[in-house]
Formats: C-alpha cells, structure tokens, sequence
C-alpha cells in the first residue's frame, strides 16, 4: 500500500480495511493518521470521510444498487468503496462540489482498478449526482421495517427488533440520534482541578465547554478538540468519557477504604472514575483478560497520577481474590447503545452474537457474586440497549440466588435516568447520552455473616 497524505485516500484504505478484516474503525484511523503529517483540516476531513461512510453505508448502498447493471457486492473491494465514499460525498458533503468528488473518485479508480472500472465509477457516480433527489429507493415489495432500516441506515434485523419493542416513531428517533455526531463529554479530575477551572482553561484555548447533563464532573466540548495540543489533557486534568459511562460509577457509590473490584476494566475509564470519587483512598482491582487492553489503562492511570487502582491480568469469569465491598461489571456487550460512536459496529454485529454475549455476561455475574461480601453491592452495567443482555441477565440472576436483592437506582442518580423498575437506562434520543443499561445489586447479609464483612460501610 502506498504512503499518501490525500484524505480521500486515507478514508478509502481504511474503508476496505474494515469491510475485509472487520476492523475497529477508530484503530485503523488512527493507525493512518498517526503514519502522515496532514493538516487540521484534512485530518478532519478524512474523519468525516470514514466515519460519515459508515455511518450511511445502507443508505448509500440502497442508492448505488438501483445504479447498477450488477451486484454492487461482485466488485472488487477498493472500487466498492471508492463508489461509496464518492456518493457520500455527494449526497452528505454539500461543502463539497459534485465535480470534485466524482474526480477524486475516478483518480482513485485509476491508481486501484483500471480503464473499465475509472469509467464505471465515473458513469454510476454522475448519475448518484443526476438523481439526488430521488433517493432513498427501496427495493420492490419492501416493507416498513426495510424502509426505516434502509432510509436510516441500520440492519434491517435490528430495525425490527427496536420496531417490535418500542414501535416505528421511536425506533425512528433513535435511529436517527444514531447519525448525529456524538458530543464530545470529558470527566473533570477532580483529584487534580475543579470543573470551573478546567471550563476556564479550554474555553481560553477556543474550546466550548458547557455543564454535563447529569453529573457534576462532566463537560460537554464543543468546536475544534485536538487531544495531543491540549495540555490540560497532558497534565491529567480530564478523560474523555461519556456521562452514561460516569453516572455507574454514581450508581455503585464507592466509598474511601473500600476495596472495589472492577472485572472487565479497560480501558479503564470507570476504574479511574473510582479513584477519582474516593479521593484515592479506595483500593481498586482492576481486572481484564487482556494484557494489551490493561497497559491502556495504566498509561491512563499514570497520566490522571490516581493511586490505589491495581491492574491484574485476569479472566473476570473465574478470578479469585478476597471479598470484596463492591463489584463493577462492566459487561462485554453488543453496543447498540454506542452505534453514534462506532460507526462501523452497526454492520459488524451478527443477530447470533447476542445470545453468545448472554453467556459470558452470566458468567461475569456468577463470579461477581462469589467475590462481593455479604452486605455488599455488585453493579452490572452495559452499552447495549437489547433486554436480553440487560434486565434479563439480572432478573435471571435474581431469581437464581435469594441472597441478592435488586436496589432502587433513584438515591444515586437523576431520576430522568431511571425506570419504572429501578434499572437505570439512557437512551441517546432521549437524553443525548449513549445508550446504557445498570442495575444495583445487594448481598443480604444474614445474621452468621455479619461478623465476617472486610468493612462495615452501606
């Protein structure tokens, strides 16, 4: 592959990468950008490229199979998404002249196909542009499932699921919110400065910042937010975190002296998050099964400069270590409730995947239920929206272990987060935060156990 500094062409590597390989968006964006020294505007703009791409991939796909004489599968992969990052940019970048990126995208079925195919994405490119207007068309006898999912550019089988659950208006929406951009919300270190004094110092530097929504340290970012030339973030003034991330740390109320353990902690967010709230004077595990993933958070750790957090390389379904006061799981999931963020995840996500998740997500509470002291709290916490990954897996638990009780999320966070059941659920239609599922957990503890218990705090 040849080294470029061309946004267009960046865009387009890592478009193939992630529909051959199935990789991570983010780290191969990344990867690219990190390899070439491309202005503010073009870094910005091969994000755009890629992340728009994505996003719109159904629509957009939906719009060049009614273009073409043959599958739009059947081509080769760079000219597949040469046509896609052509019409994207078509049909979503008013900024940018039809001639313009129907040109870049021929040199780019130049240098990666030949004659024929420069000429066939010149040709289906010209007639997106002709044609603008008519789009989004949907195939003969498509349903109102198919044309949602097509028009808001999801699966179609996960169009049908949130259709089934909350209806066409609301699946809608969230689809929709789905598109949008996501804000950028860091977390105040409030170990190192205050939420004023961190507003005061990026807004001097031509940066946004608002109050979160929902919690005291959040800001929510606004205009140009290049983390290398912030030296605040350098410092370890903030991290980059979304609310729904912060608001389980509120929900699972560490206290000084406890000892916490986080199962599945990277990158390490909400380990941090827990530090931060007990002014390090909590003892926190932070425990994942990937050794790469902990290096992450202890470059984090270091940075923030918290104490008392200790990464272990360890299996959260069968790590053993003393009882503990409270227990964070912080469950792999399907992500639903992220879509905004990773716009690659909606393609990536298989039906079958959900229930191969249930299974680990169970097997992550049975575990937190040997590790938490009588009287103790397990929060279960996750970024999907499905109920088969989120009040299933607790109700299932609940009825499986008498000793456990479900605890009412209303004392410890806003009460616009919570539900009707106690669980809290966001939804980024409704609150603008990511999409999040945690429920509170109590081990009773019998009169025998009492005795036994390594702190004695609520």
């Amino acid at each position: 592959m040849r080294d470029t500094r061309d946004p267009r062409e960046i865009a387009l590597v890592v478009l193939e990468r992630v529909e051959r390989t199935e990789a991570f968006a983010k780290e191969a964006l990344d990867g690219r950008l990190g390899k070439h020294r491309l202005s503010r505007e073009n870094r910005s703009l091969a994000r755009e490229l890629t992340y728009g791409t994505l996003r719109w991939r159904g629509y957009i796909d939906g719009a060049l199979s009614s273009l073409l004489t043959r599958d739009l599968q059947s081509l080769p992969g760079m000219i597949r998404n040469i046509l896609r990052l052509g019409a994207y940019q078509i049909l979503f970048l008013n900024r940018i002249p039809d001639f313009a990126a129907i040109d870049e995208s021929v040199n780019l079925a130049k240098r990666y196909g030949h004659v024929g195919t420069a000429g066939l994405v010149n040709a289906v490119l010209r007639r997106v542009a002709e044609r603008r207007d008519e789009f989004p068309l949907f195939p003969e006898g498509a349903d109102e499932v198919e044309r949602l999912a097509i028009r808001c550019s999801h699966p179609r089988w996960l169009v049908q699921r949130w259709v089934e659950r909350w209806g066409e208006d609301a699946t809608r929406a969230l689809c929709e919110a789905a598109n949008r951009p996501p804000p950028f919300v860091v977390r105040v270190n409030r170990t190192r400065t205050s939420t004023e004094a961190l507003a005061d110092e990026l807004r001097a530097l031509g940066i946004g910042c608002e109050a979160g929504r929902y919690v005291e340290e959040a800001l929510r970012l606004s205009g140009h937010v290049d983390l290398g030339s912030i030296e605040a973030f350098g410092r370890g003034l903030f991290q980059v975190q979304d609310e729904s991330a912060m608001v389980v740390i509120l929900l699972l109320d560490p206290q000084p002296g406890e000892t916490v353990i986080d199962l599945c902690c990277a990158p390490g967010g909400k380990a941090g998050h827990i530090a931060e709230r007990t002014d390090c004077e909590a003892f926190v595990i932070a425990a994942d099964v990937r050794e790469i993933r902990l290096r992450r958070v202890a470059e984090n750790l270091t940075r923030l400069a918290l104490r008392g957090v200790a990464p272990v390389v360890a299996d959260g379904k069968e790590f053993a270590v003393r009882t503990a006061d409270r227990v964070l799981v912080d469950a792999p999931c399907s992500g639903t409730g992220v879509l905004r963020r990773r716009a690659d995840m909606r393609w990536r996500l298989r039906p079958g995947d959900i229930a191969d998740l249930v299974r680990t997500q169970r097997a992550l509470l049975e575990n937190a239920a040997r590790l938490v002291r009588p009287g103790g709290v397990i929060v279960y916490s996750t970024c999907t929206l499905e109920s088969e990954e989120n009040e299933e897996v607790v109700e299932q638990f609940l009825a499986k272990h008498a000793q456990f009780v479900r605890e009412d999320a209303s004392p410890f966070v806003h009460h616009e987060l919570v539900d009707e059941s106690g669980y809290v659920r966001t939804f980024p239609h409704v609150h603008d935060l990511d999409g999040s599922f945690a429920a509170r957990l109590r081990r009773v503890a019998t009169t025998r156990e009492i005795g036994c218990t390594p702190t004695s705090r609520g």
